[in-house]
């Protein structure tokens, strides 16, 4: 416990600050990455582990072994889509990992203030990103990582950097119980630049503090139940608190839901995976609670 409280304590205090600030912008960082995490309800922070902590806590890399590659789908209104991808390996004595992300519409018509058609445009979003996390003792992680961000709508554009922090603990005394906290996108404000007009006002990025518990235990006749209980704390928005369930079997079919408390788009989500060999393939439905139609998400991953 010792080693976990100075990391707990500095991400508490930026919990509080961080639901206190501006509205931010670049929003697809908050987009949840992976459909077991979305049909979880994002409440994923404590038992994420190996290659999905690029996305979620970089702490949880410490648990990669051979190389573990993920990736996962997602469309929603206005043609946007969602992308991530990501690859781990043992390095450094822990776990490495190089990720990207990146949400684009297609070709978006383009209306004067009469409603003529004057043309397209479009935007797209980019995050590039190396993480790494290393086993500290038994039962303790801890992870950081660093990324280069992009947003451009039409023809203006906004660059900026940003890092993240992580942490993971499980009591060896009570193995069923695990704790994650991590901080996500603390870094300067970008500035968009608009061709003729010279640089726009500050974009702040949407810093987040997430934490939560999780447990574990083992039913009968080859079932596990895994459930987590996280609050997220995000720049300009309310806190969301989520709750997450999982029952796996062991021949390789899962079950999962998801609800959320505070959450401006959604408060329920659902899902299925399945994992055969070190392969495995995840799906989860999120209904939009303001009309705006049902998300499908997909996602995979593997070891080798």
């Amino acid at each position: 416990m010792t080693a976990a409280r100075p990391l707990l304590f500095a991400l508490g205090s930026l919990l509080a600050s961080t639901a206190l600030a501006a509205p931010a912008g670049f929003a697809f960082l908050e987009v949840p990455v992976g459909a077991r995490a979305a049909a979880m309800g994002g409440a994923y922070v404590a038992v994420v582990d190996g290659v999905d902590g690029a996305f979620w806590n970089p702490a949880a890399l410490a648990g990669v072994q051979g190389t573990q590659i993920a990736g996962s789908h997602a469309e929603y209104i206005q043609n946007l889509k969602h992308d991530q991808f990501a690859v781990a390996g043992q390095e450094f004595g822990g776990g490495l990992a190089a990720s990207m992300r990146a949400m684009y519409s297609q070709p978006i018509d383009a209306r004067d203030d009469l409603g003529n058609l004057t043309g397209t445009f479009g935007s797209n979003d980019l995050e590039f990103q190396l993480a790494y996390g290393w086993q500290a003792r038994p039962g303790a992680r801890f992870g950081a990582a660093a990324q280069v961000i992009r947003e451009r709508i039409d023809d203006a554009a906004a660059n900026t950097w940003s890092g993240s922090l992580g942490g993971q603990w499980t009591p060896q005394t009570m193995k069923s119980l695990s704790f994650g906290a991590s901080a996500q996108h603390l870094g300067p404000d970008a500035h968009f630049d608009n061709v003729g007009d010279g640089p726009g006002g500050p974009v702040p990025l949407p810093a987040a503090v997430q934490a939560g518990a999780a447990w574990t235990h083992a039913m009968a006749r080859g079932l596990g139940l895994t459930a987590e209980l996280d609050t997220r704390a995000t720049r300009g928005r309310q806190a969301v608190v989520s709750l997450g369930g999982e029952l796996a079997s062991d021949v390789g079919a899962a079950l999962r839901f998801g609800v959320r408390q505070g959450d401006d788009l959604a408060n329920f989500s659902a899902g299925i995976g399945y994992r055969r060999g070190t392969f495995s393939v995840d799906y989860a439905w999120v209904p939009s609670k303001l009309d705006l139609g049902d998300t499908q998400r997909f996602s995979f991953a593997a070891q080798f």
